[in-house]
């Protein structure tokens, strides 16, 4: 357990305050490459999600808890998916600038910067507790955190490739509006929006 705990630590240290050192360390953490890291991490921002949009949806009914469960799958899904096609899109576009492909790299990256959805719920807790709840809300925080997500992306492009800061924000950002756009995708409100409706009725 004391190994599992110092893997974690020195996971979320590479990838929020040291990324630049990320394709070179990553390597030597078992957990970090195992798929096991990336599952907990996309399971955790997946809750963290569904709870905080619970959060701001006001009156809580016995349907909220269909909502917590079906935004959990939904979100899970695309925690899952949607790093993987935002990978896909950057590395083609930095593979335009004459790097080489280190997908399996950025992807791990994308996947273990879902994490930082685990912080939703804690801030959809304070902005309820001033009196902000609602779909307006929401949507705007999920926004907030997809642009911040889009800069910690920027930052592990920079260093997994090596590239100049202002190219590795407008690939993270060329990336990020093009995977939005996949149909299956879309964006996480909208998915989480819908299966609350759903659930309404159960």
């Amino acid at each position: 357990m004391r190994d599992f705990f110092f893997d974690l630590v020195d996971t979320l240290e590479l990838v929020f305050l040291d990324p630049l050192r990320y394709s070179e360390e990553v390597k030597e953490i078992p957990f970090a490459i195992s798929s096991a890291s990336s599952w907990l991490f996309s399971i955790l921002a997946a809750l963290s999600l569904s709870v905080g949009m619970s959060i701001l949806s006001a009156p809580y009914t016995v349907s909220t808890l269909s909502f917590l469960f079906f935004g959990f799958i939904a979100n899970l899904i695309l925690f899952r998916f949607f790093p993987f096609f935002y990978s896909l899109v950057a590395d083609y576009y930095v593979q335009k600038k004459g790097r080489s492909q280190k997908l399996l790299f950025l992807v791990m990256f994308a996947r273990h910067s879902s994490i930082l959805f685990l912080l939703f719920a804690p801030i959809c807790i304070v902005i309820h507790a001033i009196g902000l709840s609602g779909v307006g809300s929401g949507f705007f925080l999920l926004l907030t955190f997809i642009v911040l997500y889009g800069l910690v992306m920027a930052r592990g492009l920079k260093s997994i490739y090596e590239l100049k800061n202002r190219d590795s924000i407008r690939f993270s950002f060329y990336a990020l509006g093009l995977t939005i756009l996949f149909p299956f995708l879309m964006n996480l409100y909208t998915a989480t929006s819908v299966l609350q409706s759903v659930s309404g009725g159960f």
